[in-house]
This record gives C-alpha cells, structure tokens and sequence, in this order.
C-alpha cells in the first residue's frame, strides 16, 4: 500500500513540476508576443536621420547596480555606454524624434532629453527601465571602461 501511495505522491510531483513548466513557457511566451522589440540591421540603422537638437553633450546616472552615459552631439547621433562592473557595453546611437535607436537594434524611448537632463526608457521582453541621467561633460560619474569606449582613449 505505501509503495502505491509513494508512486501516487512521485506522479503528483512530476505533474506539478510539468505544469509550472507549461505556465513559465505559456507566461514567457505571452510576454515575448506582447513585447515590441526593434531589430534593426547595420544598413537601417545608418540610413536613419537623426534630429538635431540646440545642445550637445553627456549625461551620465545610475541605472539598477549598472552606471550608464549617453553622450550626443548637436545632429543627434552618438553613444550609449552601460557599464555593470563586469561588462561595459557601448552602443552607437541616433537620436529620431523621441526616439534613440542604437546600431544594435535596441530602441529606447526618450522621455526627456535637456541640458542638464536625459531620461531615457527601454522595455525588452516585458521588463523595462528607466534611465535618469544629469549632465556630465567631464565624464566625472563614469566607469573607467566608460570614458575609454567614449573617448577612444
């Protein structure tokens, strides 16, 4: 009798285990299908024509455990850097409308864009996060690996 029981209990389990399996897959691929994810190739990306704005600059913030610096010239176009401590990622960016498109297919929403202030939103695969960054020409709030992919040096 325990040994019937004891199976019981095991095929229970399993079938718990295959349904939390089902929902994760069900929710995830709910989330992928709700998701707008701009893939853009190198070719649209450099036909894109920027907006000019009246001011140049970068703008450097915290974003999560993540340091972050945009850096944009007076036509619009420039860099996104993303530094986690452990990997720094720099992206090429072109500023169109409220709109900053990277060269890597990533978009992100500009929902402010300042002198002094940059606050920038980017949602993938159902999760976002918002950007606040203050101005920061002398690049004094960036991570060393940073202020290289940005300056070149």
């Amino acid at each position: 009798m325990w040994e019937n029981v004891r199976n019981y209990l095991i095929f229970i389990g399993l079938a718990m285990v295959a349904k939390n399996i089902l929902l994760a897959g069900s929710l995830a691929f709910v989330l992928v299908g709700c998701t707008s994810i701009t893939t853009m190739t190198p070719a649209q990306f450099s036909q894109l024509s920027p907006t000019q704005i009246p001011f140049s600059g970068s703008w450097s913030g915290e974003a999560g455990a993540s340091m972050a610096v945009l850096k944009l010239n007076r036509q619009g176009s420039g860099m996104l850097c993303m530094d986690d401590r452990k990997e720094a990622m720099s992206y090429k960016v072109k500023l169109v409308d409220n709109v900053l498109y990277s060269d890597q297919g990533i978009k992100f929403n500009v929902k402010a864009l300042n002198p002094s202030n940059a606050k920038i939103h980017v949602s993938l695969l159902g999760i976002g996060a918002t950007l606040d960054l203050n101005k920061d020409d002398s690049l004094n709030n960036v991570t060393p690996r940073c202020k290289q992919l940005l300056t070149g040096a």
